[in-house]
């Protein structure tokens, strides 16, 4: 034949324009299939897209051995209105039959017209399932590489989801984990400087937040959803914004309480049993304390879990009338 190639006999299309009309039809389907070849130029009806799929299909059966490892899914005829179902060779990557629906009963009956399956990969649908089970009882059913792959994804996605303020707090612990180590042997040897380095590592992490931000903003996200992200309130994302820079956090360290040269009296008092606050506010002012009584009261109310109001300072009398 001159046109070895080409074309077949009594043909009226090429073998080429064939070939597209096939991986057309066998990846978009009929009507979807039809729209793309109007675009592609060599526009074709849905219902002869799907008869060149099916006579491919009957022609690569025809005398080749049978299946063992099949796949079965979904198959749109028509997206978003009828589906059907495909079954594939999965060890020749070849598409074995077109079902016209996904019935459990329709690939029953399949399955027990074409015995010799021994595996089978599907999705998670009870539909397949059922006529798996029902048109080949010994065949084993596995879940497809492409659904395993998302559910697992999205497993992880869901658990990270229950997690994300602890892997977001993770994330900045390890970026500051140099100046979060710096303040803390800072307020131990100099406590008297801890205020500045507290300053300096606030200033950082508002530096990255605001960046981040930043980085949302540019990428089209909106506050709220810039807010959630980064775990600051709307309002302050907003006014970040406004300013066109972070505004510093005004963070002290907390002033050394006033009883602390006299907390081993206090300790060795409470472990003799005394439970008087104005008593130990006495033997304190004795002890050179220049604190007032109610400082005393709530040491004790503390140490006691306690939660009444002291009684006024102008109603207590120290020794000596004063």
């Amino acid at each position: 034949m001159p046109l070895e190639g080409i074309t077949v006999r009594h043909g009226r299309q090429t073998t080429r324009l064939a070939d597209l009309h096939y991986y057309i039809a066998h990846t978009l389907g009929g009507s979807a299939g039809a729209r793309m070849t109007v675009r592609l130029c060599c526009p074709i009806s849905a219902d002869t897209l799907v008869r060149r799929l099916l006579s491919r299909v009957q022609n690569t059966t025809k005398g080749t051995a049978l299946t063992r490892v099949a796949g079965v899914d979904d198959w749109a005829w028509r997206r978003g209105h009828h589906y059907g179902t495909i079954v594939v060779d999965l060890e020749k990557n070849d598409v074995i039959d077109l079902l016209p629906d996904r019935d459990a009963d329709t690939l029953a009956r399949w399955l027990q017209v074409h015995p010799g399956i021994e595996i089978i990969a599907r999705d998670r649908a009870g539909t397949y399932a059922d006529g798996c089970r029902r048109g080949a009882p010994s065949a084993l059913q596995v879940t497809d590489r492409w659904h395993l792959l998302k559910n697992l994804s999205d497993a992880f996605v869901s658990i990270l989801d229950r997690f994300t303020t602890t892997v977001r707090t993770l994330t900045r612990q390890m970026n500051v984990s140099t100046v979060v180590s710096k303040i803390s042997e800072t307020i131990r040897a100099h406590p008297e400087e801890a205020q500045a380095v507290v300053r300096s590592a606030s200033g950082e992490r508002r530096d990255i937040l605001f960046k981040e931000a930043l980085a949302l903003k540019a990428a089209g996200h909106s506050i709220q959803a810039i807010a959630t992200t980064i775990g600051v309130e709307r309002k302050t994302v907003r006014r970040w914004f406004q300013r066109g820079h972070a505004p510093p956090w005004k963070r002290t360290v907390p002033s050394r309480s006033i009883l602390v040269p006299y907390t081993a009296h206090l300790e060795k008092r409470w472990s003799e049993g005394c439970r008087n606050s104005r008593q130990l506010w006495r033997e304190l002012l004795e002890q050179g304390f220049a604190g007032q009584y109610g400082t005393v009261w709530k040491w004790v109310a503390t140490r006691q879990g306690c939660s009444a109001k002291p009684v006024p300072s102008a109603h207590v009398v120290a020794p000596g009338g004063f």
